[in-house]
């Protein structure tokens, strides 16, 4: 992992590591809208495609990059599929606007 730090003072994630790792989505949209088999491929940038036709199908947030990173650098490449369940969306976040 790169030891650089960003403008924010995080460490910088080395993505070359992440690059060919297998994703299986799991999302409430990967459910109603399935793609093949829902398994994507880690691109450059942390673009997730679709192993089986090529679709784009979305990208894995910096800190989940991070959180692989890491696991990858201690514990080696996963054999089987990471599996993503749930996307970050400040949706869920924001307050409510009842009164």
């Amino acid at each position: 992992m790169s030891a650089q730090l960003d403008l924010f003072g995080a460490a910088a994630v080395d993505d070359s590591s992440l690059v060919g790792l297998k994703v299986k989505l799991d999302r409430p949209v990967d459910r109603e809208r399935p793609c093949c088999r829902n398994i994507c491929i880690v691109g450059t940038a942390y673009e997730l495609t679709c192993a089986d036709c090529g679709q784009h199908r979305g990208g894995v947030s910096k800190s989940t990059a991070q959180w692989i990173e890491h696991v990858v650098t201690r514990f080696g490449a996963p054999t089987t599929p990471i599996v993503v369940r749930k996307s970050d969306t400040y949706e869920e976040e924001a307050p409510g606007t009842e009164t």
